[in-house]
């Protein structure tokens, strides 16, 4: 027993912190399930449980370094040693830690935030104290050509990513749902130059509307409430449409709002009233080809030096 180190103060000590484990653990496990009583999955009680679980964490470390660090000098040496130990050997770690503070007292983003960190785009699953977990969503290939996606659009791939937490103090964080629930999204069709232009503004516009009724006044209240926590002058969120002179074409962009989920859904509905209208009126949208307006004549010459000039058979 001596060589072990058990001495009747040693085993003391170990009793006294089985029955500390088995009363935190025990009553955290309680608190969880009478949290989650009749409330269901919800922000809410996804926050009591890890708030039980970190304070209950918290709360049986202690008891524990109490019973076995009784001397107050001894446990300031213990804790000193451990913090310099982690701070150089697991500065990832601690980085993390920080990096979760920034993200809840911060209000970087929220448990079911749409956002973009680095490279992973999509809604945030679970906040820890170490990692953020991320359900996945598409992105166009010339947005993000690595990793290749094959969802090019704002839908779920079906993989879950772990991002560490330290990343939020190396890479810019965008969030889509934070504050404002919309997005401007614009749709660019090239016409051509002989296209009837205003009829073919006409034609996107009243779609546009259309698809996207009501969510203009939702918009405004939104815009509103950020005016009062930002200064920000954007403001106009009817539907417009633009013109860009190219080389080949006349492009036509419309831009409007729309709200962060279902963009997708949104824009195919718009594209098919459009085409099913511009049928309808005789409008041809433009694409890159060649037209040939003059055929080339070709000089041959015989062996007595004659030229003979025809034109190149089709």
């Amino acid at each position: 027993m001596r060589i072990l180190g058990l001495n009747p103060e040693t085993l003391r000590k170990v009793v006294l912190s089985l029955i500390v484990l088995a009363v935190v653990l025990g009553v955290r496990a309680l608190l969880a399930v009478v949290v989650g009583l009749g409330t269901g999955v919800s922000r809410r009680s996804i926050w009591l449980r890890k708030s039980i679980r970190i304070a209950f964490g918290g709360l049986g470390a202690l008891l524990l370094l109490s019973i076995w660090f009784d001397n107050p000098n001894r446990l300031a040496t213990f804790l000193g040693l451990l913090a310099g130990g982690l701070a150089f050997a697991s500065q990832n770690a601690v980085l993390s830690v920080a990096g979760y503070f920034v993200i809840v007292f911060g209000k970087t983003f929220d448990l079911g935030d749409r956002i973009q960190l680095g490279d992973v785009r999509g809604d945030v699953l679970d906040i820890g104290l170490l990692k953020t977990t991320v359900m996945e969503m598409g992105a166009p290939a010339l947005l993000l050509p690595e990793p290749h996606h094959w969802v090019e659009a704002r839908q779920y791939t079906g993989r879950v990513v772990t991002i560490t937490n330290a990343e939020v103090f190396r890479q810019p964080t965008y969030n889509y749902t934070r504050n404002f629930n919309f997005l401007w999204e614009e749709l660019r069709l090239p016409l051509r130059y002989d296209t009837d232009i205003p009829c073919a503004e006409s034609i996107i516009l009243a779609a546009v509307r259309e698809a996207t009724s009501g969510i203009i006044d939702e918009g405004h209240r939104e815009l509103a409430n950020m005016r009062e926590r930002y200064l920000i002058h954007a403001g106009e969120l009817e539907p417009r449409a633009f013109l860009r002179l190219t080389d080949n074409w006349v492009e036509l962009s419309v831009r409007f709002l729309v709200k962060t989920y279902g963009v997708r859904d949104v824009k195919d509905v718009i594209a098919r009233r459009v085409l099913e209208r511009f049928r309808e009126e005789g409008i041809e949208l433009a694409s890159a080809t060649v037209e040939v307006v003059r055929v080339p004549r070709l000089e041959l010459r015989t062996a007595a030096g004659e030229a003979d000039s025809r034109p190149v058979p089709p």
